[in-house]
């Protein structure tokens, strides 16, 4: 089923602290992007698009803005977390901090 649901972080993944990404020296589609295991740290300054097949789990750390899909957009703020599933193409907008988790 493809869906962009909001959940409580205590329904998703433990997400990784923050302090504990390692950051990469290198930008992409201009963020900074930090990695640890299947988690990606992306400190975005406008927009950011990503790919899934499968479920990702999105924890946003700061900033606010919205998710755009192919069946419209969905907004965040700071301390929300979704589930995102079988969407295929997804753009995270907005300045902010984000943590990507996927499956």
């Amino acid at each position: 089923m493809m869906k962009i649901e909001k959940i409580t972080e205590s329904q998703s993944v433990c997400f990784p602290a923050r302090e504990n990404f390692e950051m990469r020296d290198n930008t992409v589609q201009g963020a900074r992007i930090g990695v640890n295991g299947n988690a990606t740290l992306i400190v975005s300054p406008r927009r950011y698009k990503v790919y899934t097949d499968g479920t990702d789990r999105v924890k946003i750390l700061e900033g606010a803005g919205f998710f755009k899909w192919k069946r419209g957009e969905t907004p965040f703020s700071a301390g929300d977390c979704f589930e995102i599933c079988r969407v295929g193409e997804y753009e995270i907008n907005g300045n902010g901090v984000f943590i990507v988790c996927k499956d």
